[in-house]
């Protein structure tokens, strides 16, 4: 079993005091190669978990939605803002030994891992398939993939209407394992998309959220660019490929016990064994 002293915390996590009830993220992925998938025109910005939609600084994650000819990728911006930052370092300073973690909007936050936040999401219009890439966190976990049919959610349209940037919005309601949603699509924007795992509505959802508000995700932004931009995906090879209900399990033994799943001892300066305190476990998908 790996072994993890203070004094190693210490350097991973720069001037931070690491939390008995935190999970690292993962290791920057600018060392892995990349793959263009397709390549599209418009991209949308999804505010997640916002305490006040106006108030930047309240939001957990900003995720970004890219619309492809065949393929949609979906991913948090964050997250792609580190790697970013991580790989211009890297070539900044070629001969450095230490890349540092505290780049980017993800490390201000302070977000632990999640897959919801930490996995990259492909829509395959074209083969009707959709496939999550899981960057699982530091420790003994090997990064996974599954791929399952693209998920139908059986939406019932509702005569309710909001504006939402600017865009008439109607009302859309469904179940979809375990949870009830509510979305909010814009008739105006013909594209049957949305975040996550969402879609299948006559107009682009700009905000859906679960009855009991664990989830909301609001649009902040669409952007369409004149000139096509990839869509890329990291080396897929990386990825061990499991099923979707072993992942989500996964994910729950690792919220009750980062260190045993992760296969770490954590100790304090005097070698003290630190207990991991399990961490409430409110997944998006309860089926």
């Amino acid at each position: 079993m790996k072994q993890i002293t203070y004094i190693t915390i210490l350097l991973f996590v720069v001037n931070n005091l690491f939390s008995q009830s935190e999970i690292t993220p993962p290791f920057s992925r600018y060392k892995y190669e990349l793959t263009v998938v397709d390549s599209g025109t418009i991209r949308i910005l999804y505010a997640m978990n916002a305490l006040d939609i106006n108030d930047i600084q309240t939001y957990e994650d900003i995720q970004r939605l890219e619309i492809g000819s065949n393929t949609s990728k979906y991913y948090s911006y964050y997250v792609y803002q580190a790697d970013s930052l991580r790989t211009d370092f890297i070539k900044k300073n070629p001969n450095t030994q230490v890349v540092p973690s505290n780049l980017g909007e993800s490390w201000k936050k302070g977000n632990t891992w999640s897959l919801l936040i930490w996995s990259d999401y492909f829509k395959d219009f074209s083969k009707n398939v959709f496939t999550e890439y899981a960057n699982m966190p530091h420790g003994a976990i090997p990064d996974y993939q599954y791929t399952e049919a693209l998920p139908i959610q059986k939406w019932e349209l509702h005569d309710d209407k909001i504006t939402i940037m600017g865009h008439l919005c109607q009302k859309a309601t469904c179940r979809f394992r375990g949870r009830n949603f509510v979305a909010w699509f814009a008739p105006d924007i013909p594209i049957p998309n949305g975040p996550w795992k969402f879609g299948g509505l006559p107009g682009l959802i700009l905000k859906v959220y679960d009855n009991d508000m664990y989830y909301v995700f609001e649009c902040i932004k669409i952007e369409s660019h004149a000139k096509k931009f990839p869509l890329f995906m990291f080396d897929e090879k990386r990825y061990q490929k499991t099923e979707r209900i072993k992942l989500r399990q996964l994910e729950k033994d690792i919220y009750a016990d980062y260190f045993k799943v992760g296969g770490v001892t954590v100790t304090t300066m005097d070698g003290s064994p630190i207990k991991f305190t399990s961490i409430p476990y409110h997944p998006i998908e309860l089926e």
